[in-house]
């Protein structure tokens, strides 16, 4: 489990990237993209950033533009100044709301199988 100042930190740069896509990005790829977590490694120097999106885009291509906008998160998190080191940069497609929801169906489907016997 992550120290405090990590979890702190996490928390203040999902903030930080959420703020940077819906207002200072003019991309319409990352129109309906949001960050849903943001983890630090022990020394702050590599940061793995998921995503979650509602339309109907491609994930590769939204991992794309977020890497090749990696750059201008860097400065964003410089300018904040919440850390010393700008850590490295890593974006990944969350995909836990997926895993939910074919638990879902698969938990309804065998409830439905018990009502029928």
């Amino acid at each position: 489990m992550p120290s405090i100042r990590i979890q702190r930190m996490e928390k203040e740069l999902l903030k930080l990237f959420n703020n940077v896509i819906n207002y200072k990005l003019r991309d319409k790829n990352l129109q309906w993209v949001s960050i849903s977590e943001v983890k630090l490694s022990k020394d702050l120097s590599h940061a793995r950033i998921y995503f979650t999106f509602l339309n109907k885009g491609s994930k590769k291509k939204i991992e794309q533009v977020l890497t090749k906008s990696s750059g201008f998160f860097k400065k964003e998190i410089a300018s904040s100044k919440l850390l010393r080191i700008i850590p490295e940069l890593s974006f990944f497609y969350d995909d836990l709301e997926e895993n939910a929801r074919h638990l879902e169906d698969i938990f309804a489907k065998i409830h439905a199988e018990e009502n029928e016997s």
